[in-house]
């Protein structure tokens, strides 16, 4: 099965990179290490059958994330995941796709398959290894720059301030606010989290 070779150049190839930068692995699909006052987390998965049929890209196909967890922000909804041993990628407070840098000559099939953050598979598993190389290559000069920038907590919460307003963002800003003693900023976006929860009527 493609999936079994996935997983094999997966575990030979990515994962003594991110155990080199203290990963622990969970599956191979997911990995998380614990990083000063923060938990960093990679993650990759399927793009699956449904878009599949909607992008013309295969199944097997995926996409690498990367992903900062701040636990002195609660859990905006009381949800199961959060009881697990670590956040997932969706859990995260900053995210990002890490994008592949493979030749554009190589993943012209279709102009939709030409999207930076989706590693395609051929259908007979040919250019596994290229596409597993391509996601540890993507981290390491990518994914890897970018948590260690954003682990500082003023960097984090500079990055969430200049994201666009939101629900989301507000919650997120008051307790960067609150955490770094900003009472200012912390009154401004609190009150701008009500608010905006006030329009969804909570």
């Amino acid at each position: 099965m493609v999936r079994n070779k996935i997983d094999k150049h997966i575990k030979r190839i990515l994962t003594p990179v991110l155990k080199e930068f203290g990963f622990t692995s969970v599956n191979s699909r997911n990995y998380y290490t614990l990083h000063n006052d923060c938990i960093w987390v990679f993650n990759i998965y399927h793009v699956g059958k449904y878009y599949s049929e909607l992008s013309g890209w295969p199944a097997q196909s995926l996409n690498a994330t990367v992903g900062i967890y701040f636990d002195f922000i609660p859990p905006e909804w009381d949800e199961v995941d959060r009881y697990e041993k670590f956040p997932k990628y969706y859990d995260c407070q900053l995210q990002m796709e890490l994008s592949s840098q493979l030749d554009a000559k190589t993943k012209v099939h279709q102009f939709d398959r030409e999207k930076e953050n989706v590693w395609w598979f051929n259908s007979d598993g040919n250019n596994i290894e290229d596409v597993i190389d391509d996601i540890r290559n993507s981290f390491i000069t990518t994914g890897l720059p970018w948590l260690k920038k954003y682990s500082n907590i003023e960097s984090a919460f500079e990055k969430i301030e200049g994201e666009m307003n939101s629900y989301h963002k507000f919650y997120k800003a008051k307790f960067f606010a609150k955490h770094l003693n900003q009472w200012d900023k912390y009154e401004k976006y609190n009150h701008l989290f009500k608010v905006e929860a006030n329009k969804f009527g909570e």
